[in-house]
């Protein structure tokens, strides 16, 4: 009978850490750091029919300014440390990742409307989804935003509206602490983008669905002109000397970069 408990236990725990790792968005890692890759849910054709891949984007802040940059950027993967990454669909990363301090103010990119929020297991920890119209952001799209391993749950309820620079949230390393970057965990903020064709979607744990899903590197919401395409394709297929991206940010003393911006940087930037 004993060794009957301790089999449940055992299939129980690993349950309970496989429907953690499902969702979607990982800036963690493989608790433990080791083991073979996970088995993808799709081929990895599907995924690259969504758009996850590298794009080859680069970000640059504007002059005078000190930007938290990003640590580990779409498609990469690898972590920022230089790890391997460990996930369900191939190792590549659905979203960027910024290293901050715990407790970093989180802005919101564009005016938009907070969507989903909650808390979920290793690998995601505190989330929020906010969603942006395009006239919000000048994309013939509809943008899902979600922000992860934040320090507490949003303060922000469904439904509730925001401007581009609002805080809406703080990083922390939620989902992170006991995984692959031991007991203290990572503080940084993962952001990842899913676009659709309509405002519809669907939400399932930590994780939502937009009509249409497909991805979004997130410094494609900064290029002017706007892909055309909205999508990770057409990222990708620019020339390398369009492919330097313009950031624009709202900075700790309340200005926005360029002026008029209607977008700006996720955290604020210190005037120098």
């Amino acid at each position: 009978m004993r060794r009957v408990l301790s089999l449940l236990v055992a299939v129980a725990c690993a349950a309970g850490f496989v429907a953690d790792a499902a969702a979607e968005g990982r800036g963690g890692g493989l608790r433990g750091g080791g083991g073979g890759m996970r088995t993808p849910k799709e081929p990895y054709e599907v995924l690259e029919r969504k758009g996850l891949f590298a794009t080859g984007l680069r970000a640059a802040f504007p002059a005078g300014v000190d930007c938290p940059g990003i640590a580990s950027p779409y498609g990469s993967r690898t972590r920022y440390d230089g790890s391997a990454r460990n996930n369900d669909h191939y190792g590549y990363h659905n979203g960027l990742d910024i290293t901050l301090r715990a407790g970093t103010p989180l802005l919101a990119v564009a005016d938009g409307t907070v969507v989903h929020a909650g808390t979920a297991g290793q690998l995601v920890g505190h989330f929020v989804w906010l969603h942006f119209a395009p006239a919000a952001t000048g994309l013939p799209v509809h943008l899902f935003a979600r922000y992860q391993h934040l320090d507490e749950p949003s303060p922000l309820a469904v439904g509730t509206t925001v401007e581009a620079g609002d805080v809406i949230a703080r990083s922390g390393n939620t989902g992170t602490a006991g995984g692959h970057y031991g007991s203290a965990g990572y503080p940084h903020l993962h952001i990842n983008f899913l676009v659709g064709d309509s405002a519809e979607h669907t939400v399932k744990g930590p994780m939502l669905g937009p009509k249409s899903l497909r991805y979004l590197d997130p410094l494609g919401l900064y290029l002017v002109p706007p892909p055309s395409p909205a999508d990770n394709h057409a990222l990708r297929d620019l020339p390398d000397a369009a492919k330097t991206v313009a950031v624009p940010v709202r900075t700790t003393d309340g200005r926005t970069l360029p002026a008029g911006s209607r977008t700006v940087w996720p955290v604020a930037c210190s005037p120098r």
